[in-house]
């Protein structure tokens, strides 16, 4: 049964370093990204994974595979636990969302949702949280208790609070994660919710 989820954040992209927005779009890990995923996985490894699942994303995937060279997994990729989509703010820093969005931008700082063409943090948390369950009980019986899911800041975030019975578009108790560090899950039976944050933002 699986009894231990992982959600690690993928490295860091010229994205990231430059503050602008990634979202849906595909962007690669940078140099530092990259050593920033040799350097994780070990760790990551000493928990011993039985199962990884990524998002399709490039900078998930690289992440991923350095994991995978250590400990013979193949990751299986699930569109669902890719980055929240920002729609036509992706690849922009907010000061340009500012010039022509000010008043979506405020609503986005201030915790709510922006509209317009930005998923909601409660449809991309629906999303991430599903994708968990489902795969928490299609591997349940098939040997192994730890699954890790490669992803995104938000897109774990998100998840993570959904998991935990919060809607992340009403609350936001729970900050994204830095680049390459990761949460721990545990599952608690017979207890709502089913699931209980034990770590987070580790490294």
């Amino acid at each position: 049964m699986i009894t231990r989820i992982i959600l690690w954040r993928h490295g860091q992209t010229d994205l990231n370093k430059q503050r602008r927005l990634q979202g849906a779009s595909d962007y690669p890990l940078n140099e530092a990204g990259r050593e920033q995923a040799k350097a994780a996985a070990p760790r990551l490894a000493e928990l011993g994974p039985h199962y990884i699942v990524s998002s399709p994303l490039v900078r998930a995937r690289d992440t991923a595979r350095e994991l995978e060279a250590l400990t013979g997994i193949t990751a299986v990729e699930d569109a669902r636990v890719a980055e929240r989509s920002f729609g036509s703010w992706e690849g922009q820093n907010l000061e340009e969302i500012a010039e022509y969005s000010p008043e979506r931008l405020t609503l986005w700082r201030d915790g709510k949702e922006p509209g317009g063409d930005v998923e909601t943090r409660e449809a991309c948390g629906l999303r991430v949280a599903e994708a968990i369950n489902e795969w928490t009980e299609k591997l349940s019986g098939k040997g192994g208790n730890t699954l890790v899911i490669v992803a995104h800041g938000g897109a774990i975030s998100n998840g993570v609070m959904t998991l935990l019975g919060t809607n992340p578009s009403e609350r936001q108790p729970i900050a994204g994660l830095d680049n390459c560090h990761w949460a721990v899950l545990t599952r608690q039976d017979n207890r709502v919710p089913g699931w209980r944050l034990v770590s987070y933002n580790v490294n």
